[in-house]
Formats: C-alpha cells, sequence, structure tokens
C-alpha cells in the first residue's frame, strides 16, 4: 500500500502543491527503453520530448482517476497505476512520488481555479461577502459532482484519509490566503498572529471539509442546495464580514416547518 505524502499547505501567496523535485528518484545512465531522457532545450528533440512528457502526465491523470474512482487512493498501487496509464515504472518516478501525489496535482489544479475565482470577487468587491461565498461553494459543488466516483470512492464511509487531507489543507491555504489580504479580519485572541491564522484557517478548513463528507455520504442523487446552505450556516461570521444576520442557510426556521 502506498505511503500517505507528505503535504505542506503553500503560503498565501501560492496555491499548495507538494514539492515535485526533492522527492523524485533522479534518472539514471541505465534507464530503460521507454523511460523519457532530457534533451538538449531549444532542439526538436526537445520539443518532442516536451511533448512526451504532456502525453504521460495526461496519461497518470486520467488513469489515477479511473483508479480512484473504485477504490481510495491509498489502496492503489504504483504497478495498477503504471499499468492503466501505459508508462513504466522509471517513467512515473520522474513525474510523482506516489499515486495521492499524480490525484493531488489533478484535483489542486481545479480547486485552484475555485480559489483564485473566489479571490477575485473578494477583490472585486462587487458582490456582498455572503453572495460571493456562495458562488463559490456553487463552483465547489460542481467539482464534487464532476468527480462524484473518486469521492464517494474515498469519502463515504470515511475510506481515505489522504483525499480528507488534501480536502483540508487546500482549504487551509484558502483561509490563509484571505487573511493575509485582510489581516483585520483575524479574530482577536491569546497567542501570536502566527498561531491564530493557523488555528482558525484549520477549524474552518475541517469544517468545510467535513460539510464535504456528510454531503458525500448522501444517497445519489444529491441536493447541491443542502452543500450550499450547510456551508453558508456553518460560517464563522468573521469570515463573511458583512454579510446579513439570514444567510442563506442561517435562517431559523419558522416553528413548525422544521424537516426531521
Amino acid at each position: 500500500m502506498p505511503e500517505p505524502l507528505p503535504h505542506t499547505p503553500s503560503q498565501p501567496s501560492q496555491p499548495p502543491r507538494a514539492s515535485e523535485s526533492s522527492q523524485r528518484p533522479r534518472p539514471s545512465a541505465s534507464s530503460p527503453p521507454g523511460a523519457e531522457s532530457p534533451a538538449p532545450e531549444g532542439s526538436a528533440a526537445s520539443d518532442t520530448v516536451d511533448v512526451r512528457v504532456l502525453r504521460t502526465r495526461q496519461r497518470l491523470r486520467e488513469a489515477v482517476l479511473l483508479l480512484a474512482s473504485r477504490q481510495p487512493v491509498e489502496e492503489i498501487a504504483v504497478a495498477d497505476l503504471v499499468r492503466a496509464a501505459r508508462v513504466n515504472r522509471t517513467t512515473f518516478y520522474k513525474h510523482a512520488a506516489s499515486p495521492a501525489h499524480v490525484l493531488e496535482e489533478v484535483l489542486y489544479a481545479e480547486l485552484d481555479r475555485i480559489r483564485a475565482n473566489w479571490i477575485a470577487d473578494t477583490v472585486a468587491a462587487r458582490l456582498p461577502a455572503d453572495e460571493i461565498w456562495e458562488r463559490a461553494s456553487n463552483e465547489l459543488a460542481d467539482h464534487l459532482e464532476r468527480h462524484d466516483a473518486l469521492y464517494t470512492a474515498g469519502l463515504a464511509g470515511q475510506r481515505s484519509a489522504i483525499l480528507y487531507r488534501l480536502l483540508v489543507d487546500h482549504f487551509t491555504a484558502s483561509v490563509h490566503a484571505l487573511l493575509a489580504r485582510d489581516p483585520h479580519l483575524l479574530p482577536d485572541g491569546e497567542g501570536s498572529v502566527a498561531w491564530r491564522t493557523e488555528a482558525h484557517s484549520r477549524f474552518v478548513a475541517h469544517g468545510e471539509a467535513g460539510v464535504v463528507e456528510a454531503w458525500i455520504s448522501l444517497p445519489a442523487p444529491r441536493d447541491r442546495r443542502l452543500f450550499v446552505s450547510a456551508v453558508a450556516a456553518a460560517l464563522p461570521a468573521w469570515l463573511v464580514p458583512g454579510a446579513p444576520a439570514s444567510r442563506p442557510g442561517a435562517r431559523t426556521p419558522e416553528p413548525g416547518t422544521e424537516k426531521p
């Protein structure tokens, strides 16, 4: 079983990425036929290698999405991944340290775009804060539905600690990004700014990941309005400045209208 990939959240100015160069074995002179080898930059051979690299990465991404839709990423063996991607093991280790590393790159590419859109909306300030969060939550719901089989295989029944951690780390870095831009949002309290930033960021991140897990655990088809409203209701007031007290999902139901 592959070891879980250690991951360190990025600084607010950059999306979190696992370090590739420090984890991948360097190719040796005895690399087997079919393994990618470097070529002089700018040469025709270099262009050919670049195409091969892109093709290999695409194959690995498609393969890990397929396999992780059938079983938790912890259970995917490198041998199974390289077979599905039609690459050899040496080539694989030039691109990733583990199947979890490949999955992280695939999911973070989409999650990074969601965060970029959220930050752009926040900076533009054309919408109320609660509407900006609602829009971001809808984009996240789109992502979850697009990879429904993958998240169901990993999160329903709490089967994949790695997948849950990938979400938590990304959400943590997103709150870090917000607090770096608007440090006045950070609640007062005991301890340093660094400590409070980390504590509040992880509190929010685990909460949102928990909502994802709860929603994915529902039987399909799922009502995405439940997800969006739950996220809105769970957000702490300091994170949504200026939002009305009755923001979506935070309303108190009328007597007699509560659903079991």
